[in-house]
């Protein structure tokens, strides 16, 4: 009977174990989660570049290129109207000599009037000194000496007229220089129109030193670069360059000095103002550039560079304008704080500037450590 009773005591036991494990693993709810913890990340170091304030040689140089033309030129017009253009005998930039032959029109038939009429005069001279030995010897009248004097005259003012009408169809070159403009409205292949008497042909740059000048209408290399800073008076440094605005090997730098300005807009060609300058539709001001001494070989037509020393300061703070802010009117720098490790700003004061550099006039000194960029 005991052992009985033992048998079933472990029996319950066991049921129980079991019954308790049945139960731990199932339940009517599911079971709470952990809830998961992110992970802790290390904060990167912000790395900052750092400039150490000094003094230096702040300067602005502006550089562009100009071409030699003159301020005075020569209109060339033929004195009669009526005949139509026969040849044009030189081209747009070609350098003439006074006296050159520039263009002409038709006159073959004025040609043959004009040849009969030198020998018709002629012909008179030689009968009226025949008619003035008959005279001077008795032989003749002074009647038909008479005659034979007005018989003279009209077949000599009748060569002058031809003669001149002649020698008015063809254009000369009054005076030496370039030819800044041809008048081609005259060229039409069909029916062309008859020259009107007075109306410029050819335009002539004179050669002259003292019409000479170069003439600046393109910056080059200076983005902020303000034509109003030029001033009459300035001095610049100028080098002849070729068309491609590379100095020409050997040249020789010479100096010029700003006379003039304008600062209108004009168009390229026939846009004759009050000289004879021709330029880009452009907005910008034209700067009028007296050479002093220039060399030899600079001549109308030539590129020329200059540069320009804008400004320049010696021993005055500089910072990189990278290092440059600007809000709401207030110019500051930013400097890091030692005792928190964070950066803050300093208000500047700043002077003249370049496109990469400022001159500081106020709220920095010589060794500060500043924040670039």
């Amino acid at each position: 009977m005991l052992k009985k009773t033992k048998i079933k005591i472990l029996a319950l036991i066991a049921a129980t174990v079991q019954a308790a494990s049945l139960l731990s693993g199932c339940s009517l709810f599911p079971a709470e989660e952990e809830p998961s913890v992110p992970a802790l990340k290390t904060p990167q170091p912000i790395e900052y570049s750092f400039y150490r304030v000094k003094e230096d040689t702040l300067r602005s140089t502006v550089t562009g290129v100009g071409k030699v033309t003159s301020i005075y030129y020569t209109n060339h017009s033929f004195p009669s109207g009526g005949g139509k253009l026969k040849a044009i005998h030189v081209t747009l930039g070609q350098t003439v000599s006074a006296g050159d032959l520039l263009m002409e029109l038709d006159n073959s038939d004025l040609e043959i009037e004009y040849l009969q009429a030198e020998i018709d005069y002629e012909k008179e001279k030689m009968t009226f000194e025949t008619q003035e030995n008959a005279y001077r010897n008795g032989s003749l009248s002074a009647s038909e000496y008479r005659v034979a004097q007005l018989e003279l005259e009209s077949a000599q003012k009748q060569y002058e007229a031809l003669k001149l009408a002649y020698e008015n169809t063809m254009l000369y070159a009054s005076v030496s220089g370039k030819v800044v403009y041809i008048n081609t409205s005259y060229t039409a292949a069909t029916e062309p129109k008859e020259i009107v008497a007075g109306e410029t042909m050819i335009a002539i740059d004179s050669e002259d030193p003292k019409y000479t000048y170069v003439v600046f209408d393109k910056y080059l290399s200076h983005e902020e670069y303000t034509p109003q800073q030029f001033r009459v008076g300035e001095t610049l440094t100028l080098t002849q360059v070729d068309s491609e605005g590379a100095v020409i090997p050997g040249a020789e730098s010479f100096t010029g000095t700003i006379v003039g300005t304008d600062a209108v807009i004009r168009e390229t060609g026939l846009d004759f103002i009050s000289y004879a300058v021709f330029c880009l539709k452009i907005s910008e001001a034209v700067y009028y550039c007296k050479m002093e001494n220039p060399p030899e070989g600079v001549t109308l037509g030539s590129s020329v560079k200059y540069d320009y020393t804008e400004f320049e300061i010696e021993n005055c703070l500089v910072i990189p304008t990278s290092a440059l802010y600007e809000f709401n009117g207030n110019q500051f720098v930013y400097m890091l704080d030692s005792s928190t490790n964070l950066k803050k700003e300093v208000p500047v004061q700043i002077g003249y500037r370049t496109s990469s550099q400022a001159q500081v006039l106020d709220g920095l000194k010589v060794g500060d450590t500043i924040i670039e960029g």
